[in-house]
């Protein structure tokens, strides 16, 4: 008798084909990115208070910012350097714990007023904030 040989399509299948796990795994990743950002909304409407704010009595440090870099500390033109010696004097002379009021121009880079803030910080300043405009007909 002839022995047959064996053909490979009589062959035991060696691998698992993996193709479509990744297509089912890229399609529910792309599920994922699209309801995504609709998970991170909460479920409630709400409306935010307006803020107000009113004028403080007491001494602060006033830092001027504009949109193209120039400095005032109060009332005297500064260079962005001069901060870290000139701030320090002026805290200790007024007290550590006085307000500095940050006023940037609204077209200030974030950038830029996050490095200010940062140099304000390590120059001593505890209570910093930003200065806003007073909304229009806003009550006092």
């Amino acid at each position: 008798m002839k022995k047959l040989a064996r053909s490979f399509e009589d062959a035991p299948i060696a691998g698992i084909n993996i193709v479509p796990v990744i297509d089912l795994c890229l399609v529910l990743l792309v599920i994922l990115l699209i309801l995504s950002p609709l998970m991170d909304a909460p479920n409630l409407t709400i409306k935010l208070p307006e803020a107000k704010t009113k004028e403080e009595k007491e001494n602060i440090i006033s830092l001027s910012v504009t949109p193209d870099g120039k400095m005032a500390l109060n009332t005297d033109l500064i260079e962005a350097g001069d901060i870290p010696k000139l701030l320090p004097v002026l805290l200790a002379e007024q007290g550590e714990n006085t307000p500095v009021v940050i006023r940037a121009d609204k077209n200030v880079t974030y950038g830029r007023l996050t490095d200010l803030l940062k140099t304000v910080k390590t120059a001593g300043a505890k209570r910093i904030s930003l200065g806003t405009e007073q909304p229009k007909g806003a009550a006092q």
